[in-house]
């Protein structure tokens, strides 16, 4: 039987390849994904080795909040520093000092975007610790001074000497390039750009004088780390500590996997949806091809073979084309992981990435994945082709019109009612695990859909192929019948288009109820009317000058900046905004039900009411707040609010925010016009202003919703050019399963060419029956992704989603598309249906 299943399996070269497309496809994606998973997760690991190499301890802050996107700690006294070179084990010591700085082209345009992109920089210059290798020029020497990374020099045209722009807090600044560095061996710190100015400047511009954010420590000879930072916390106050250098690069290393978390279970769960269509493929792929070799199988079982000879039979073959479509699939990574790199920066979000990093781990993932599935979805067909009965043997060799089954339709409805559950439970309860109940109720309620979907392939071919049979004639007549006869295959083929349509469709009605939720809150909230936005998304922004010189315009009634933290409530990393409680109640309306925002101090907050009622708090109360730079406050609860939309659960006076954050940007800036100005020379007021801060864009009300849904789109648009990808699988499924079919109706096939019918209505006719099969898988898909829209829709009502919207015109190009895809699907098989000699297709038995 091996020998056998060898022979065979290489003598139908054909049929391995087209068994193999899909999970090639599907095991290049999954492995491409984790080589860019792992080539950004090294980039970043070789950048803090790089930081850290000469570095033996690091003094700082023990006062920390946790974020997802690094721990945010206190300055400490600059005074230490000394304190600590003076110490016999210590070689060197340099204070750091880092924050926001952004570089300005020589077309006075920001570079590069903080908001979707790597971090614009700024730093101080040190002896210590310093990765920065100069290539051109010299280091920053005075207050004018600034040396910049070679990847923006190059990309913006900066040389030595040139005067260039950095926007800082205080506002933009005028600096001259004094000298060009590469970071290590790199010409920039994996895609950030670097500003690094005279410690002192640095200091008074992106820090505070006389405190520094860290110190970097070197140890002399013979001494070791944990020694030296024994030593370092024995004169340390209580509230800094010092950790080895190591510490301080694992730390570092932990907390950028963290913030990578996210992206990387995104990017497989594309993977993940790859693999799952493909096993539709695949599990339609083998039942075909054992229907088709039931006369072999069953002269095999004739001749003496057991059905376990025959299950393996089938499950080696399976085997081996897992095995080869895996190490196919597997090369075919390196080339997803850089047209993933593309299609990432193409949309806007750059990632940085090094080297490629193949691992081991990666190998292993995909031939396991590649090989279980494609074993996997043969079983059930190589069990049926073990029950094919010797007697078979002297039948017509057709696969049968099979029936839809009462245990395929109570599996159906078994899953269905387990999936459920699990889908609610994901999506609306409580739970650590609610990206895996959610994945498994979703895959669930797939394989529910895809089991009861033969109920209605045959009235759905009736129905919809009638009007094609109408206009087509016989070949319309043909493809309704083809599609009809095997309701199983239609179905199963549809199915794999269905999970395609299926996600599309629930994403286009989650960003067009986005979209809608987004504008109700604008008009129910914002009553300003334009809005300065910095692009940044919260990490550095806009000066707060701006709002001060807007203030100051006749044309202006008020103007507010929003800035954006992060503190620790209630033993939680919480988002705290704060605002200009002199101007926002003009600008913003938070639903305040008690207190007066005009009244607010800098010891006071303003509480959402229901996280309030949660914990029994009201006005008076005394909260626990604790800062990243001043530790834990106490404030006093001055406000109650109903509507948490643009601010969350907290905000804070600007006066507040100033007193416990070291940097006070304004994400954006709220603007409302005088009584009687005319909107636009107030525009045209506002533009002259904000024209001195490149990173600063005017809005409308209308623009600025524009913008927000752009930036859905945008990432709608990523979405839905992974989603493509198991489209695109599904297409191949349906090829694939035409091309098989046509095989097994080659003696059908002759005799209509030979009673008369033309190669242009056999291939019209095979082109139909592509088009019903798409149609039915898109209508599924429509269905179930209508379905997931709403239920994601509801379970994201806390989340401020008021609207539920269905954008049925996208829905209508998804079906316009479905047909065109069915055509082109069609194009090979009908192509080798419509060449068949009709002599030797009459004579095959």
């Amino acid at each position: 039987m091996f020998a056998l299943t060898l022979r065979n399996l290489f003598a139908k070269k054909g049929r391995v390849v087209s068994m193999s497309i899909a999970i090639v496809v599907a095991v290049a994606f999954l492995s491409g994904s984790l080589v860019l998973v792992d080539t950004i997760g090294a980039s970043f690991d070789d950048l803090f080795e790089t930081i850290g190499e000469d570095v033996d301890v690091v003094v700082r802050s023990s006062n920390v909040v946790e974020t997802d996107f690094g721990d945010l700690r206190s300055s400490i006294d600059e005074a230490l520093v000394e304190e600590v070179q003076a110490l016999a084990e210590v070689e060197s010591a340099g204070g750091d000092v880092g924050g926001y700085a952004q570089l300005v082209d020589k077309n006075g345009e920001a570079m590069g975007n903080p908001g979707n992109g790597p971090p614009t920089l700024g730093f101080g210059w040190s002896d210590v610790g310093n990765p920065m290798v100069l290539v051109a020029g010299s280091e920053p020497t005075g207050p004018n001074d600034v040396v910049i990374d070679k990847q923006s020099a190059d990309t913006a045209g900066f040389e030595v000497g040139d005067p260039i722009t950095v926007l800082l807090e205080s506002g933009p600044g005028r600096f001259v390039v004094s000298g060009i560095a590469r970071f290590g061996d790199a010409d920039s710190a994996v895609g950030a750009s670097l500003a690094l100015f005279e410690f002192s400047t640095a200091q008074a511009l992106i820090g505070e004088p006389g405190r520094v954010d860290t110190i970097s420590v070197t140890a002399a000879d013979g001494v070791g780390q944990d020694e030296l930072r024994t030593r370092i916390n024995s004169i340390l106050p209580t509230d800094v500590e010092a950790i080895t250098g190591s510490q301080a690069t694992d730390e570092a290393k932990d907390d950028i996997a963290t913030a990578l978390g996210f992206f990387n279970t995104f990017m497989l769960i594309f993977a993940v949806i790859a693999v799952f269509v493909s096993s539709f493929i695949i599990y339609n792929t083998f039942s075909i091809l054992v229907a088709q070799r039931t006369r072999e199988l069953a002269l095999l079982r004739a001749l003496g073979a057991r059905r376990r000879q025959i299950v393996g039979s089938v499950m080696l073959e399976a085997l081996l084309i897992g095995l080869i479509a895996s190490a196919v699939g597997l090369v075919g990574g390196l080339a997803v992981a850089e047209g993933l790199k593309r299609l990432l920066d193409a949309v806007g979000v750059s990632i940085p990435t090094g080297g490629v990093v193949f691992t081991v781990a990666t190998v292993w993932t995909a031939f396991i994945v590649g090989i279980g599935v494609t074993v996997l979805a043969a079983l059930i067909p190589s069990r049926r082709a073990a029950a094919t009965a010797p007697l078979a043997a002297i039948r017509e060799a057709t696969a049968s019109t099979l029936s839809t089954g009462r245990a395929r339709i109570a599996f159906g409805l078994v899953v269905g009612a387990l999936a459920l559950p699990s889908l609610f439970a994901g999506l609306f309860a409580d739970t650590g695990s609610r990206l895996e109940l959610i994945g498994l109720g979703a895959a669930g309620v797939f394989i529910s859909v895809a089991a009861l979907s033969p109920i209605l392939a045959r009235p759905f071919a009736r129905v919809v192929g009638r009007p094609i049979a109408a206009m087509r004639g016989v070949p319309g007549e043909l493809a309704m019948e083809n599609a009809i006869r095997n309701p199983k295959r239609t179905a199963t083929t549809a199915s794999a288009l269905m999970i395609g349509v299926g996600l599309v469709g629930a994403i286009a009605i989650f960003a067009s109820s986005a979209k809608a939720s987004i504008n109700d809150i604008i008009d129910r909230s914002l009553i300003g009317d334009f809005v300065v936005d910095s692009g940044t998304g919260g990490f550095g922004g806009l000066s707060p000058d701006l709002a001060d010189r807007l203030n100051q315009l006749p044309e202006v009634e008020a103007a507010s900046g929003v800035r954006f933290g992060f503190v620790e409530v209630d033993e939680s990393t919480q988002s705290i905004y704060a605002i200009d409680t002199s101007t926002i109640e003009s600008l913003v309306d938070v639903g305040v039900v008690e207190g007066r925002i005009d009244e607010m101090g800098p010891g006071d907050i303003g509480v959402f009411q229901d996280w309030a009622d949660d914990r029994g708090l009201g006005v008076g109360s005394r909260l626990n707040v604790r800062f990243p730079e001043s530790g834990s406050q106490l404030l006093t609860v001055s406000i109650i609010f109903t509507e948490d939309e643009l601010t969350e659960n907290f905000f804070i006076s600007h006066e507040a925010y100033d007193a416990n954050f070291r940097d006070s940007f304004d994400f954006q800036v709220y603007v409302r016009r005088a009584d009687g100005a005319d909107s636009v020379q107030t525009r045209a007021a506002i533009e002259a202003v904000a024209s001195d801060y490149a990173n600063a864009e005017v809005q409308n009300i209308e623009e600025y919703k524009d913008s927000i849904a752009a930036q859905i789109d945008q990432l709608l648009g990523l979405v839905y050019a992974l989603l493509a990808l198991a489209v695109l699988i599904a297409l191949l499924g349906i090829a694939n399963t035409l091309a098989l079919s046509t095989l097994e109706r080659t003696r059908e096939l002759g005799l209509l060419r030979a009673v008369g019918m033309t190669r242009r209505q056999l291939r019209s006719a095979v082109r139909w029956e592509s088009v019903l099969i798409a149609l039915f898988g898109a209508l599924l898909g429509a269905i179930v992704g209508v379905f997931f829209g709403w239920v994601i829709v509801k379970a994201l009502e806390d989340e401020g989603f008021s609207a539920f919207e269905v954008p049925y015109v996208q829905f209508a190009v998804i079906g316009v598309l479905a047909v065109i895809a069915g055509v082109i699907a069609s194009g090979r098989p009908a192509w080798r249906a419509a060449k068949l000699n009709i002599l030797e297709a009459i004579a095959m038995e």
